[in-house]
């Protein structure tokens, strides 16, 4: 888990975020050379980098694999507050504990402090994903995403704590130019996002997160679309049928089992479709062809369908007197006397056997 977190870490380096760490580069090298001209555009690009950490943030939690490309709706203020919130939290919480310090002494501060710092980290997720800005100032909050993370959330901790004293450790250095620290600092802001969101979509089954991008969300939008398609086509069926084309229906049904080389899950989903219709004799047809494959390879299935098919038609009964009988002793040394006895009285005595394998 933990070395798959890792590489949400390079996320910053595919194009889009190689591309915006060498804009806001160059605009801060610029605003620094303009001295206080260049404050107000140090402002709106600081700006942008915090708003955009936010929304690269909540894109990897909900499942995206490349960084989005900056654009002006992600840094218009008023549709995205939550670095100025975050900004709020801050202020209010150190000023809280600058408040206490007076009191409860400097090793009580510290361990505030040092409480307040690791957990910004959680702050930033559920600002992020959560619905309301609130709940980033509800203890419990932030508890269910720490206790949801568990180590995650220390390996988080440790890697910020790590690349914000090697970049003040190389700040104090001088071996770097200034524009080439403010990289290093705009790339360690937009990783360290991408970790917490990369965390956050790791672990979205403990938070209750359903993102966008994840797996089994995609495997739930292509089962509907298949649903959708499957029941378009037996809808199609029932229309031949209706028409009073069931040949034509029959055939339908066995190119569609042709083309999908006969392999049980359409004989199953076909099936249990037409199971819901109260015309049973496309089912029952299928049914006899299946139950034709069955046998001898899965004898139980093959005994089940055809409960199945007597609780819908207590007229069915298998395509030949052969597998009649087969399917009639198999019931029987399941201790179904009466259910083998009923089934062979049917094959007897079905005047519409005919009609069905006419089909």
């Amino acid at each position: 888990m933990h070395a798959r977190l890792l590489r949400y870490l390079l996320l910053p380096a595919r194009p889009a975020g190689l591309l915006l760490v060498g804009v806001l580069t160059l605009g801060f090298a610029f605003s620094g050379s303009a001295g206080m001209f260049g404050v107000p555009m140090f402002l709106v690009l600081a700006s942008w980098l915090f708003m955009y950490g936010y929304v690269l943030l909540e894109h990897v939690a909900h499942g995206a694999r490349e960084p989005p490309v900056l654009s002006v709706e992600m840094v218009n203020p008023v549709a995205e507050y939550r670095p100025l919130v975050q900004l709020i939290i801050v202020g209010a919480v150190w000023l809280a504990i600058r408040a206490l310090s007076a009191h409860i002494g400097a090793l009580a501060t510290a361990m505030l402090e040092a409480l307040a710092l690791a957990a910004l980290p959680a702050c930033a997720a559920v600002l992020a994903i959560a619905d309301t800005f609130w709940h980033a100032i509800n203890p419990l909050a932030l508890w269910h995403v720490v206790r949801a993370l568990k180590s995650s959330y220390l390996m988080i901790v440790a890697v910020a704590l790590l690349a914000g004293f090697g970049l003040a450790g190389i700040a104090r250095t001088g071996a770097l130019a200034s524009w080439e620290l403010d990289a290093l600092l705009i790339y360690a802001w937009l990783a360290l996002f991408a970790l917490i969101g990369g965390a956050l979509f790791e672990h979205r089954a403990e938070l209750g997160l359903e993102a966008i991008h994840a797996p089994e969300r995609l495997a739930q939008r292509l089962q509907r679309q298949l649903d959708a398609e499957r029941d378009r086509f037996v809808d199609g069926l029932f229309a031949q049928a209706r028409g009073g084309n069931l040949r034509g229906a029959w055939q339908t049904i066995e190119q569609r089992l042709e083309a999908e080389q006969q392999q049980r899950d359409v004989y199953e989903w076909l099936n249990a479709r037409l199971a819901r219709h109260e015309d049973q004799r496309l089912g029952n047809r299928l049914a006899q062809a299946w139950i034709h494959r069955l046998l001898g390879h899965d004898n139980g299935r093959a005994v089940e369908l055809v409960r199945e098919r007597l609780s819908l038609d207590a007229s069915f009964h298998p395509r030949t007197h052969a597998e009649t009988l087969r399917v009639a002793e198999l019931l029987r040394l399941s201790g179904q006397r009466v259910g083998a006895e009923g089934l062979l009285a049917s094959f007897e005595r079905d005047a519409r056997a005919s009609d069905i394998s006419a089909l």
